[in-house]
This record gives C-alpha cells, sequence and structure tokens, in this order.
C-alpha cells in the first residue's frame, strides 16, 4: 500500500519565546527589532493576570510571543533561538552600529562557517542572531570554531578543564537584600560575556546571610578576561562594605 502523503502547514502560526520579565524583554525587542506590541492580543488568566506579550516585529513574516516562563527562560540561557537574515557584511555593521547607540551588548562579528555572524543576547540571556546571506567567502581555515559565539557542539576533547568553581559570599548584619540585588545585576552582566557558560547566584536556607555562586568558563582566558572587566571592579569597591568578609573561592574538578 502507498502510504498516503503528508498534509502541509500553510506556514508558520508564531514563534513563542519564554522570558522571565514580560514589560522588559517586550521594550527590549521594541528598541532592538523595532517590534510593536500587539495589545489586543494580550493573554491573560481569568483573575487579569497577564502571562503573553504578543509583538509584530518588521521582517520577521510571523507574530514573537512573549511567554512569563521564569524557569524554562533561565533553563534556556545561552541557547541561540532564532536567527535574522541579513544581507551582507555592510547590513551586519548599520546594525551594530544600532546596537552601539542603544549600548545592547553583542558579540563582534564573527566568521561563521557559510556567512558572517552577529550574536546578541536578550535581556535573559538567550541569543537572537544575525547572519549574511552572502557568504564571506573566506577560506574553510578563517571559520572561528573556537569563538564562544559560535555553537559548533562540544568538543571530542578538551585539552584541560574548564574553569569552574564555587564562591561563597556571605553579607553584614543587615546589608544581605542590599548585597542580592547588587550580585544579581554582577551576574546578569557577567552570563553576557564571552566565553561564560554560567555563573548563578544562590542562597541556602542553613544560612540565610550566604551567598553561593556557581561559574563555569570556556578557558582560563575568558576567565582572566573577566576579572579584567569594569563591571567586576565595580562590583568589589560596591561589595566591600556589605561583606563580612572576603569571598571565599573552591576550584572544581570534574569526576574522571
Amino acid at each position: 500500500m502507498t502510504p498516503a502523503a503528508s498534509p502541509a502547514p500553510s506556514g508558520i502560526h508564531h514563534i513563542k519565546l519564554p522570558v522571565t520579565d514580560l514589560e522588559r524583554s517586550a521594550q527590549w525587542y521594541g528598541a532592538v527589532l523595532g517590534a510593536r506590541r500587539l495589545t489586543k492580543l494580550d493573554h491573560r488568566r481569568p483573575d487579569g493576570t497577564l502571562f503573553t506579550v504578543v509583538l509584530d516585529v518588521p521582517g520577521l513574516g510571523t507574530h514573537l510571543e512573549l511567554r512569563l516562563d521564569p524557569a524554562t527562560a533561565t533553563a534556556l540561557e545561552r541557547y541561540d533561538f532564532l536567527t535574522l537574515a541579513v544581507d551582507d557584511r555592510a547590513a551586519l555593521d548599520r546594525w551594530i552600529a544600532h546596537l552601539d547607540t542603544l549600548g545592547v551588548p553583542h558579540s563582534p562579528p564573527v566568521v561563521a562557517l557559510v556567512g558572517w555572524l552577529l550574536v546578541v543576547p536578550d535581556p535573559d540571556g538567550q541569543r537572537l542572531r544575525f547572519y549574511t546571506t552572502t557568504p564571506h567567502g573566506l577560506d574553510p581555515s578563517h571559520v572561528e570554531y573556537d569563538s564562544p559565539w559560535l555553537s559548533t557542539g562540544p568538543a571530542a576533547t578538551d585539552a584541560e578543564p574548564r574553569p569552574t568553581s564555587i564562591t561563597t559570599v556571605t553579607a553584614r548584619p543587615g546589608a544581605t537584600g542590599e548585597l542580592e540585588l547588587l550580585l544579581t545585576e554582577f551576574a546578569t552582566k557577567t552570563r553576557r560575556e564571552a566565553g561564560c557558560l554560567a555563573f548563578r547566584v544562590h542562597r541556602t536556607p542553613s544560612a540565610p546571610d550566604a551567598f553561593i555562586i556557581y561559574e563555569e568558563w570556556t578557558s582560563r582566558q575568558a576567565l582572566n578576561a573577566h576579572h579584567a572587566t569594569p563591571h567586576m571592579d565595580t562590583f568589589g569597591s560596591d561589595a566591600a562594605h556589605l561583606t563580612a568578609s572576603p569571598p571565599h573561592t573552591q576550584q572544581l574538578a570534574p569526576c574522571p
């Protein structure tokens, strides 16, 4: 018996993206992509709670739905969920100028497998990408396989273990809330750095004034670059009067 032909969809209805803050993400995509919020399509629960915002993005060809889902958004941090086409390197440079005007962090132009690539982390660290439809025409030896902005999957072997550590920071009495806000802001900036695989701040009920930071980097060079960033210096000076003792860091080693 000849199998029946598969029915074909008529197109993409919409793209859904999990976020931790609807208003923040809607404003970000509005500024970066010129997206317009379609308030008539806001999704609310019976009690009136807003849980979805729908955006009309010029050139996307479909709607972008922002769904309030902090757990999933956090789990997908660094995932490159959407790649937009741009014509060529000149067009990519115009996007870079636009992002710089807005003060939005982004990667440098990356030599990808076929074209030029620009990567822009959104407010949750999920990666919006711009890829040129015109090939860069460079020899394959120029492809930046080692760039932390180019997702090529895990390497078969690692020449050296990725720098991984746990740091404990304890707040002085009465400064826990202020230190938490400072750590949260610092973590957000750090996760956007090239080479940062993870940087998460945790609390434990057994020590309510202590914060535990887990971090992982692609290389020692990336970690060294992190230590030289302006926000690292700012955090060190701002946190000095909020902590009860110097931070204690333990380096981690992978099990065989």
